[in-house]
């Protein structure tokens, strides 16, 4: 008994194994269970099952919509995704649309379903639309999947995680397929137009879905009647034709006129090939070169009552006018300029006094002598504008300056060497210098070095001025101004200076800020040297 019941189990397994032999490979069969409704289960291997419904009960081999796909792994991966993606009312998601959309490419193995996705595809280019949001999706759970401070949850861990690896293999699947590649080729496929003009010069361009390119063209009916035409390829494979602005077109037709007709003999002038006469010319050029500066600066700071270091609150403004006048024709210039300086200055409880009062006026005219020297004779005055006071410790302020009390004036010829516009020596071996004072009831005229019974001291001398201009990056400028002054009357080893340094830079258009000293030695003022130092942030326009 118990042999036969062996053999008679060899002989099953033996069958079994034949009978699914036949069975051709990734094909499924249906289960031998019945369930209710006609409802069978249909299994593919144990780890990959789906449900079918039929109302067949023969067991016959049915295809699987996959079996274009060769890999049974991204089979497993597609079906799932089919699931997990699947459509529900009234829920709309751009990512479930983009999924859908590939899984429907994917799915598709049928040639007239393949036609209408290539005509679709061309028309609505949906799945590029779709790969770009999956690849946007990938990339986001990329950054999702880093949070190293999060707590981990190991099951939703593990679901992202698949979802994350299936979605890149479904971009990877599909971007790098064949036919969607080749699919993706023709839809960019062009037409090539050609245009032709009378002349039969010719221009080629692409009508296709790419950018709206322009291209010239003229459209000419002889070698002397033209017309420039634009060519424009729009985004929806059509062409564009545009002509040029301001352009007046006038039909001209031809006519035949009966009568008798004959040779018309052209005969050349005897002048033909003479040369014209040259007529004067005349160069005009700018002789007068004018311009303006002006500007104001301040400069504040407060000390409160309670500073431990103690001081005081102060407010300073300055203003400031240079203009300029120059010629220049031929060998001749002239060179005129006007500085007008004034400021105020508030310390303390005081009230605001006078820290700045300046006129000068400056007119200077040379003849060219040789190469970079000039013959030149000029003249200087200087004095202020209101009254100046001196304020003593005790008692009340005291009138020490007025308007041309003093004022000084230099004329003096000589030899000016300018090599350049920025830089002028003024040497004169002959030059007067007049120190005035012209109110002497109030003012102590000694003070400046004029006698006690006089208004005016003369002097004859030498005299150099230096003018220098350096200009940096950015337009910062440093003028260096220095007056010399020798008489040959009174102690000539006492030389007069005057020296000025003036450096500009500006912030913006308008802003500046400007540090200047003024070094002054003069015998008749003293013998203390005088200087003068200022620093001040403003803003200035040029004429």
């Amino acid at each position: 008994m118990i042999r036969f019941l062996c053999v008679l189990l060899l002989l099953t397994q033996s069958i079994l194994s034949f009978s699914q032999e036949k069975i051709k490979k990734d094909s499924l069969i249906l289960g031998s269970v019945r369930l209710k409704d006609s409802n069978y289960r249909i299994k593919q291997n144990k780890a990959d099952s789906v449900k079918y419904f039929t109302t067949d009960t023969v067991l016959n081999n049915v295809p699987d919509p996959l079996q274009h796909l060769d890999n049974v792994g991204f089979r497993f991966i597609v079906r799932e995704l089919g699931m997990n993606y699947s459509q529900k009312k009234h829920q709309t998601d751009s990512v479930q649309d983009a999924v859908n959309s590939l899984l429907h490419y994917v799915k598709n193995d049928s040639i007239r379903n393949m036609v209408y996705y290539l005509k679709e595809y061309i028309e609505t280019r949906k799945t590029e639309e779709a790969l770009r949001k999956l690849k946007k999706q990938i990339e986001l759970e990329k950054i999702l999947s880093y949070q190293p401070d999060l707590p981990k949850i190991e099951e939703l861990e593990n679901d992202n995680a698949w979802k994350y690896h299936a979605l890149e293999e479904l971009y990877t699947y599909v971007e790098k397929d064949p036919v969607h590649q080749w699919i993706r080729e023709i839809s960019r496929d062009s037409v090539l137009l050609g245009v032709k003009n009378y002349l039969n010069d010719s221009m080629q361009f692409w009508i296709n879905n790419g950018k709206q390119d322009f291209k010239r063209f003229w459209l000419k009916k002889n070698r002397r009647d033209s017309i420039g035409i634009w060519v424009q390829n729009t985004k929806d494979r059509s062409v564009r034709i545009l002509v040029d602005d301001d352009v007046y077109q006038e039909s001209v037709q031809k006519s035949k006129v009966r009568g008798s007709s004959g040779k018309i003999k052209r005969e050349l002038p005897s002048d033909q090939y003479k040369l014209a006469t040259l007529g004067k010319y005349k160069r005009y050029s700018q002789k007068w070169k004018l311009g303006a500066t002006i500007g104001i600066s301040f400069n504040q700071g407060h000390v409160s009552d309670s500073w431990s270091g103690g001081g005081e609150s102060s407010i300073a403004a300055i203003s400031t006018i240079n203009a300029f006048a120059n010629y220049k024709k031929g060998n001749h210039t002239w060179d005129n300029s006007l500085k007008i300086k004034y400021g105020l200055l508030k310390s303390g409880d005081n009230g605001f006094r006078k820290n700045d009062d300046r006129v000068e006026l400056n007119t200077k005219y040379g003849q060219k002598a040789v190469k970079k020297w000039y013959y030149s004779a000029q003249f200087n005055l200087k004095t202020q504008m209101l009254q100046g006071y001196t304020y003593p410790k005790t008692g009340s302020r005291i009138l020490k300056s007025n308007f041309f009390a003093p004022a000084y004036i230099i004329a003096s010829i000589g030899m000016d060497y300018k090599p350049n516009k920025n830089f002028s020596l003024l040497l004169s071996p002959l030059s007067a210098k007049y120190t005035i004072v012209r109110d002497t009831a109030k003012i102590d005229q000694t003070a400046f070095g004029v006698d006690k019974d006089k208004k005016v001291k003369k002097e004859v001398g030498s005299y150099v001025n230096l003018s220098h201009k350096m200009k940096f990056w950015d337009g910062m400028e440093l003028l260096n101004k220095v007056t010399l002054y020798s008489n040959y009357t009174e102690e000539p080893k006492n030389v007069d200076i005057d020296w000025e340094l003036i450096l500009t830079m500006p912030i913006n258009q308008y802003l500046s800020t400007k540090f200047s000293t003024h070094l002054i030695s003069d015998d008749d003022t003293g013998s203390k040297l005088q200087f003068k130092e200022n620093l001040s942030v403003g803003v200035s326009y040029r004429f």
